[in-house]
């Protein structure tokens, strides 16, 4: 009788646990959501963080950015349809006491609103991503007022790689900065150093298209910890049949894209999960991304020297009496991934794998390759006993790097040092092709 009763203790208080947490006044829920993660939820503020250095003025900014927060894709956006019917069997059940979820949650999962333009597969930015890009322009403006508010022709460059949503985002970024008298380039059909690897034939053959390239994410689809997730989704929820790892993929997809960080407001699909479940879930995300975009591969790196040969070119010239105040290229996460790899940054000492979660790595999409995020670099002059010197001081997100150099401050020497090799990157291993992918 004692083992009994201690059982049905255990049991109880399993389920007093599960319902002693609400989604909806959770207070910080966790918005750590891979690369659909909204850019405010995780951005630095320019205007805060500058770094001012005496006896030094900024004289040239470079910047490449990813573009704002798109709708979905027409492939993801069917799955994510699909899955909304789960929003019926989950307040069912919940109505028939099979539910561990708050009365609460459930109710704004009921009166959560769909809205079909949202699934049409149609490649755009949301409002929230007009406003992230807008965000980002004005505040870089404010941050550097003597630099940007007479920008003339010829002193600066925006352009966007090729895709109706990066092509909005540089129209709003720009727009940020409050002069309408600027000019975008367009976009250019043939390789750029935005975005290199979308016109080489053998990356996208060999990488983007490989199934091999997610063997680590499967198999980590078979490990316990994912595994348990999806059994605790399973009895959350308490729906009566079984989830599929596509219906898990799809519920998560909802959560992520119909968060809104601009207006503050968590999407109630996230109370589905618990923050122990969207940790498991988006080392997935990590793990694809990994070895898609990152060190996973080991000619990611050579793609990422491109855009810093550019910066380093680009600096050069300022130095020189010419060159631009600034220069600004909006782009996809790809692009960001492989530029940090070929920096050395956010590199753990394992490859990350299927076999182990790695709680503490560095490699963590939710925080590098969010919607919007960026990579800024500020070339200063420097007058220091009647000699003129320079430096460069990098931004992730709004916020100082300092791993690239000591104290987040590199010497024009360091700088040069680092980056002045990527000048000469080729990418002849890619078979010509006029047009990305």
């Amino acid at each position: 009788m004692r083992t009994e009763g201690a059982v049905i203790l255990l049991v109880f208080s399993i389920h007093y646990a599960d319902l002693l947490y609400c989604f909806w006044n959770t207070g910080c829920p966790y918005k750590y959501l891979s690369t659909e993660t909204p850019y405010n939820s995780v951005r630095g503020d320019i205007r805060d963080s500058i770094v001012k250095l005496k006896g030094c003025e900024p004289v040239s900014l470079w910047g490449i950015y990813r573009h704002g927060k798109q709708l979905p894709s027409s492939h993801i956006s069917k799955s994510m349809k699909e899955a909304v019917a789960i929003r019926n069997y989950v307040v069912t059940s919940y109505e028939k006491g099979f539910s561990s979820l708050c009365a609460q949650d459930v109710e704004n999962l009921r009166n959560w609103e769909f809205n079909d333009s949202f699934f049409d597969g149609k490649q755009d930015i949301t409002e929230e991503g007009r406003k992230e890009m807008a965000g980002l322009g004005r505040r870089l403006k404010e941050a550097f007022p003597a630099l940007l508010n007479d920008l003339q022709k010829g002193s600066y460059t925006f352009r966007s790689a090729r895709g109706s949503w990066v092509e909005k985002s540089i129209k709003y970024f720009v727009k940020g900065l409050g002069n309408k008298k600027l000019n975008i380039e367009d976009s250019k059909a043939e390789t750029d150093v935005m975005d290199p690897y979308t016109t080489c034939e053998s990356y996208q053959e060999n990488v983007q298209k490989n199934p091999n390239i997610s063997v680590e994410a499967d198999a980590f689809l078979k490990h316990s910890d994912y595994l348990a997730t999806k059994d605790k989704i399973q009895r959350r929820s308490g729906i009566d049949y079984t989830l599929s790892d596509k219906n898990i993929t799809a519920l998560y997809d909802l959560c992520r894209y119909t968060w809104s960080a601009v207006d503050g407001k968590a999407s109630p699909w996230c109370a589905l999960f618990t923050k122990d479940d969207l940790q498991v879930l988006e080392y997935i995300q990590d793990l694809k991304h990994y070895y898609s975009n990152g060190y996973g591969t080991p000619v990611n790196k050579v793609f990422g020297r491109v855009p810093l040969g550019d910066l380093v070119q680009s600096f050069e010239k300022v130095k020189q009496g010419g060159g631009k105040k600034i220069t600004a290229y909006v782009t996809h996460a790809t692009m960001l991934d492989q530029i940090y790899t070929a920096l050395g940054l956010f590199k753990d000492s394992n490859p990350l794998t299927g076999a182990n979660m790695d709680r503490e790595r560095k490699w963590r999409t939710s925080k590098i390759s969010v919607f919007s995020a960026n990579l800024v670099a500020v070339l200063n002059r420097c007058e220091k006993e009647g000699s003129e010197d320079y430096n460069v001081v990098f931004y992730l997100n709004e916020e100082p790097i300092r791993s690239i150099c000591e104290e987040g401050v590199c010497s024009w020497l360091e700088f040069e040092t680092k980056l002045r090799p990527f000048i000469n990157t080729t990418i002849d291993f890619c078979e010509p092709r006029s047009e990305p992918y």
